[in-house]
């Protein structure tokens, strides 16, 4: 089973690490008439045998032990490695079912830690008993949970039933269906989705024209756009709707029965139908949250959480989904970042930012075009009516920066940093100051000009600014964040 898991897992992977290039060379293939079926399934036959060949290798060489207080891992194609993590800097434990995993009572058992850019031990294909044990000796020798004095059989489910967690802990969150669906509606996996389908149908267009008109769907289609513009636009707004439909069932799909658990110094996420995945995190191990909120989940109130965690990725995507996420909250929820960060409260109001960030660019913008459009008017009078058009979309980006300057906000509370930011939606960061890595102070000679400054602070997950303060604001955030850091009894990394 691990070999299985092995030869689907690395398929996935590469093609997720590769997609543009694989729905290219798709397309190549797609308009070679001499590669018919048989070619086609000699390639993937082969291909196969050389997944096969590799994942056995790779097993045959991947070997586990625990040593007291950590896990040593050897493992290795071509070079053999050999990793050993303490499990106190184990910041993040995963358990993951596949639904091919289920009827063995099988799991894939991954721990994180500190610093790294991907999941530092992965054990795949380990019985479930073994990993739900796993799982709490990790947490025993962390600090993180007290002994309840169950044994292993308690903890262990039955060979046909899915991925179960103990249930001592205290509920803290369990969305219903129906906002586990708007959160696929809201966020922005639907654009994802509709860039690949949009990319991939130019791409195949030829070969997907001779199959609509097959099925008859290009006849449909013309029906439709002979109604004029009403059918023009019922397309559209029919494509958009199945767009957010198809978003709204993969996020059913990847968050069906999530279930947030309290167990003391951690927290523990279950969800998932196809694979069903367990996540535990340790309190002491996050180094801040981050409430989003888009512009559509602005319409319907909803809300979703991210748990932020030290990493060395310079950036936020996370193409694998193994980001703690909390989705399915509403107004009254956001007090759920309270429950994962004890002593951590949402600010009741937030300080805005200097108003000269509006002023500066909208003087910038406004210049820049004003002075095409100026020119335009004078040498090109054909295109006056164009010019119109241009002023027109002028005055929708100055409303669009004064919506920016709008949402920029910041405040500290008990020691707690929050920076919100956005457009139509709106981002809301908070982060203890004692976690602060690096603090700068940017002053450009036009904010030497107005006393104005730019904080730039650099956190175990990544980096908040804090643009356009007033100098003196600017220099007791950054006073307060060092001195915050120097005299905290201990860091999060």
């Amino acid at each position: 089973m691990a070999l299985l898991f092995l030869i689907i897992g690395g398929g996935a992977k590469f093609a997720r690490e590769n997609l543009y290039i694989l729905a290219g060379a798709g397309a190549g293939f797609a308009f070679l008439d001499r590669l018919g079926m048989r070619e086609f399934l000699l390639g993937g036959m082969a291909l196969l045998l050389g997944a096969i060949v590799t994942a056995m290798i790779h097993h045959r060489r991947f070997r586990f032990r625990i040593e007291g207080d950590a896990i040593r891992v050897r493992r290795g194609l071509f070079e053999k490695k050999d990793l050993r993590v303490r499990f106190a800097r184990v910041q993040n434990v995963s358990l993951s079912q596949p639904v091919y995993f289920r009827p063995f009572g099988l799991v894939r058992f991954s721990i994180e830690t500190p610093g790294a850019e991907s999941t530092e031990v992965e054990l795949p294909g380990i019985s479930q008993a073994l990993a739900l044990a796993l799982r709490d000796h990790i947490a025993r020798y962390a600090g993180q949970m007290a002994d309840q004095g169950e044994s292993q059989a308690d903890h262990a489910a039955s060979p046909d039933a899915a991925l179960e967690v103990a249930v001592a802990g205290q509920v803290l969150h369990r969305p219903s269906t129906g906002r586990i669906f708007a959160h696929g509606l809201v966020s922005n996996q639907v654009w994802l989705i509709a860039g690949v389908a949009a990319w991939l149908s130019g791409t195949l267009w030829e070969r997907m024209e001779d199959w609509l008109e097959s099925v008859g769907v290009s006849q449909v289609v013309q029906a439709i756009l002979a109604l004029g513009w009403a059918g023009a636009a019922a397309l559209v707004v029919g494509l958009t709707m199945a767009l957010f439909a198809l978003s709204g069932l993969l996020s059913l799909i990847r968050f069906h029965g999530f279930v947030l658990h309290d167990h003391g110094d951690r927290v523990l996420a279950v969800s998932g139908l196809l694979d069903r995945r367990e996540q535990t995190i340790r309190r002491e191990k996050l180094t801040g949250l981050t409430l989003y909120q888009t512009a559509l989940g602005r319409l319907i109130g909803q809300w979703y959480l991210i748990g932020k965690q030290a990493t060395s990725k310079e950036i936020e995507v996370d193409t694998r989904g193994q980001r703690f996420l909390v989705p399915g909250m509403r107004r009254r929820d956001l007090g759920l970042a309270g429950d994962l960060m004890p002593g951590v409260n949402l600010p009741e109001d937030l300080r805005p930012i200097s108003r000269r960030f509006r002023t500066l660019f909208w003087t910038r913008t406004s210049v820049l075009v004003l002075t095409a459009c100026g020119l335009a008017w004078w040498w090109l009078p054909d295109l006056r009516l164009a010019i119109a058009g241009v002023l027109a979309v002028l005055l929708l980006i100055l409303w669009l920066i004064h919506l920016s300057w709008r949402r920029w906000g910041w405040q500290v509370v008990d020691g707690v940093c929050w920076v919100r930011q956005g457009l139509i939606g709106q981002r809301l960061d908070g982060f203890e100051l004692s976690a602060v890595q690096q603090a700068t102070l940017v002053r450009t000679p036009y904010f030497r000009r107005h006393g104005l400054a730019s904080v730039r602070l650099v956190l175990p997950h990544g980096q908040v600014q804090v643009p356009f303060l007033t100098l003196e604001d600017a220099s007791a955030l950054i006073n307060r964040a060092v001195y915050a850091a120097e005299t905290a009894r201990r860091h999060r990394v």
